[in-house]
């Protein structure tokens, strides 16, 4: 499968390189100007439970943070993917010029700069693609083993870059030997986390498979599948992605299935239920590599365009101007510091003895964000929780008549089955945090006094 492509001239060298240093800088920016938002710090809780495996996703995030810190990990792993994409460019068109263009390409994708500032699964899962996919290319099949079974220990839907090499080698009936070795290989990378969830009721698998093909979905859901793909992919980069998939070289024909693989398959099961527009990123690493290839107009189009949005997303994190309804961006990335309090509740309840703290929230976001920022201990409940990593872990256990605190945001009140443990429930105490100027959070803690501990 291995083959050159003769590459039109793009960009030039000097943009290119503007391009990958200003992606550079905007991810630091990002890094260093916004606030560690919750599901980082959910993912930053695992690190402090090493397993095989977790409710939502593989382990390999939580490894990456324990050992290289929460922002160190994620710009590790998004300077990795840019080195891999420039390395699979150079070696499909021939040139390092086109290595260049690609490598500029995906510094401006807007998805993938978000995955190379915040620790999430994607950070990992991109680059071990990335480079899966370069051993793939190159029939590399050692390599290409390990890689792809390190993606898969990174994020499930790794699994779809083997489907797309099936799909290249049913075309080209042809399955080299080594393919076997390959699929041998990633399996037994991944076989820990199969026996991990099989001692856990298969909860990982169960909850992926539900929270992407379970729910309801529609044209509105496609409609907001499609608009997440011009934001994050990129207004030019997308479609051009599309236009590779299906016309591209036919000696690219892998990078084009694992172009249209990703988007086929997220845009299938955005049809059935709301999902997110970052599900199919791992598609514009072989879309940037193809598009590099594509006439200079296009390439300049899709990068510029691409790093705008980027540019001015990250103006709005860092400066915002523009008022919304509902700021979801800015009001995840800013205003968690005022939940440090509760590292010292005696100072927010003066008859509450200080020792270990223990705070119940009804999310798992929140919950993780407690926890990380005030360096207590935590657990989820109520009714409108979702069921997370919580719910996998035990149960905190409370010594009978210590006091715990219940946090929430505007003014959710303590659930009923923590009142009825208590002795006393006093409060709210109200944290509230602005950021140049604008309300993010009002946080509202209750002391619950006298608690039974768990029943």
């Amino acid at each position: 499968m291995r083959a050159s492509a003769h590459s039109s001239p793009g960009p030039g060298m000097k943009a290119c390189i503007v391009l990958v240093a200003v992606g550079v800088a905007v991810r630091l920016a990002l890094a260093l100007g916004t606030d560690v938002y919750f599901d980082e710090a959910y993912y930053w809780q695992w690190a402090r439970h090493p397993a095989w495996g977790y409710f939502d996703h593989p382990p390999m995030v939580a490894w990456l943070i324990s050992a290289l810190g929460l922002r160190g990990a994620a710009l590790l792993c998004g300077l990795g993917t840019g080195v891999a994409v420039w390395g699979l460019a150079r070696d499909v068109h021939g040139t390092r010029e086109a290595a260049w263009r690609a490598a500029a390409l995906w510094s401006a994708v807007p998805v993938g700069i978000v995955a190379g500032v915040w620790a999430t699964p994607d950070a990992p899962m991109l680059l071990f693609w990335a480079l899966g996919l370069w051993a793939l290319y190159r029939e590399k099949w050692v390599l290409a083993g390990l890689t792809c079974g390190l993606a898969l220990l990174s994020k499930y839907p790794s699994v779809l870059l083997g489907l797309a090499f099936m799909l290249a080698a049913l075309r080209a009936r042809r399955l080299p030997a080594g393919a076997w070795l390959t699929a041998g290989l990633a399996l037994l990378c991944f076989l820990p986390v199969v026996l991990w969830n099989a001692s856990h009721d298969w909860v990982g698998f169960a909850f992926q498979l539900n929270h992407g093909l379970g729910g309801r979905g529609g044209w509105a859901t496609f409609g907001e599948y499609l608009a997440g793909q011009l934001a994050l992919g990129g207004p030019v980069l997308f479609p051009l992605a599309l236009v590779y998939a299906v016309r591209g070289p036919r000696e690219q024909f892998l990078l084009r299935m694992a172009t249209v693989v990703p988007l086929v398959f997220f845009g299938y099961a955005a049809a059935r239920t709301r999902g997110e527009a970052n599900w199919p990123a791992a598609a514009y690493l072989a879309a940037c590599v193809g598009v590099a290839g594509m006439r200079p107009a296009w390439q300049r189009a899709a990068a510029w365009s691409g790093m705008a949005v980027s540019l001015a997303v990250t103006s709005h994190l860092l400066f915002p101007v523009l008022t919304f309804e509902r700021d979801v961006l800015l009001s995840r990335t800013h205003g968690w510091s005022p939940l440090e309090k509760l590292a010292t509740p005696e100072l927010l309840f003066p008859d509450m003895k200080p020792g270990r703290t223990v705070v119940y929230a009804p999310s798992y976001q929140l919950a993780s964000q407690v926890a990380y920022a005030a360096g207590v201990e935590t657990d989820t409940v109520g009714p409108a929780r979702r069921k997370s990593q919580y719910d996998v872990w035990p149960p905190l256990e409370v010594q009978p008549g210590q006091d715990v605190l219940w946090c929430s945001e505007n003014g959710v009140e303590p659930p009923e089955e923590l009142v009825q443990r208590s002795g006393l429930v006093e409060g709210p105490v109200e944290l509230a945090v602005d950021f140049r100027g604008r309300r993010m959070h009002t946080f509202t803690v209750w002391r619950l006094g006298g608690f039974e501990g768990a029943r």
